[in-house]
């Protein structure tokens, strides 16, 4: 436990003595060693103050006067102020979307039918319009892989293809 150089205890053995871990032989030099014995007081001297400082704070902080709410409103006007608020958002959306009914004037039910003909002949013609741009532009898949021929066309030209 102790260096062979200095005679002194090495700093595993001061840790051992401070913790309580001490061993006889550990007693025994810091009984004879006064340079041992000065550093193991200089750290018990050192917990102890820190000891002290932090029960110092902690009496002062329960010694401390509470510290001032802040209260702006009275106690009663909370909950008043708190209702006016809900009521506010009950009633406020209901009267902004309530408008009265309004009059309906009377349809000629024989300019409609004749108005929703001409539309829907109007709307006719438009899509055979389109019908016709889009057949042009795209190739029919029937075509592209001669679908019309069947299976049994394509097998038996190739029957007769080695045949020959």
């Amino acid at each position: 436990m102790m260096p062979e150089k200095t005679g002194h205890l090495t700093e595993e053995a001061l840790q051992d003595v401070l913790i309580g871990l001490a061993t006889p032989e550990s007693e025994m030099h810091l009984a004879e060693c006064l340079e041992c014995r000065a550093q193991v007081d200089r750290f018990r001297s050192s917990i102890d103050l820190f000891n002290e400082a932090s029960l110092a704070w902690s009496k002062s902080r329960l010694a401390a006067p509470p510290r001032p709410s802040f209260r702006f409103w009275p106690a009663g006007l909370v909950p008043a102020t708190l209702v006016l608020a809900v009521l506010a958002l009950i009633v406020v959306p209901a009267w902004k979307h309530h408008r009265p009914p309004q009059p309906v004037a009377p349809v000629d039910s024989a300019s409609t039918q004749n108005s929703s003909e001409a539309q829907i002949a109007e709307d006719n013609q438009l899509l055979a319009a389109v019908n016709v741009v889009l057949n042009e532009s795209e190739q029919s898949p029937v075509n592209e892989y001669h679908l019309l021929k069947g299976p049994l066309s394509d097998q038996a030209a190739g029957t007769e293809a080695r045949n020959r």
